[in-house]
């Protein structure tokens, strides 16, 4: 397997081609289903807000991945602050990237968008997209 000093995809432009995304670094929740953080989703059982979030991928291939959200069940005055967080390893599979988590054995994987200045991929039915500030 190949060390990844420096993790570089190519993301697909499609006026240029490819181009070098360097991925290693911290990418920061930007939206979460195309609104803004925070982030509030109501349904039946409560309230979900994502409040922050963000990925960091190491030079190693590894990642972390953390979610502050709070969720408030109907009815409930006050919401639980909850700090979701997953890592694993991070492979880079064409235009895509794919997060192998490794706390789950036999993890599939999840497979993310990369373009030149976002990774978006979909979680727990929440479309998530991460920016790396310049």
């Amino acid at each position: 397997m190949l060390v990844l000093a420096t993790l570089v995809a190519c993301s697909e432009n499609s006026t240029t081609g490819p181009t070098q995304v360097n991925l290693v670094g911290t990418w920061t929740l930007q939206s979460v289903n195309g609104g803004s953080i925070p982030y509030t989703q109501t349904t039946s059982t409560g309230k979900l807000e994502v409040l922050s979030g963000g990925v960091v991928i190491s030079g190693g291939g590894g990642f972390t991945t953390t979610l502050v959200e709070r969720v408030t069940p109907t009815g409930a005055a006050n919401g639980n602050i909850v700090v979701a967080t997953t890592y694993g390893t991070v492979q880079i599979s064409g235009p895509n990237l794919i997060f192998k988590r490794t706390d789950v054995p036999n993890d599939p994987g999840t497979t993310a968008e990369l373009t030149t200045t976002t990774i978006s991929y979909t979680q727990n039915g929440l479309v998530l997209v991460f920016a790396k500030p310049s």
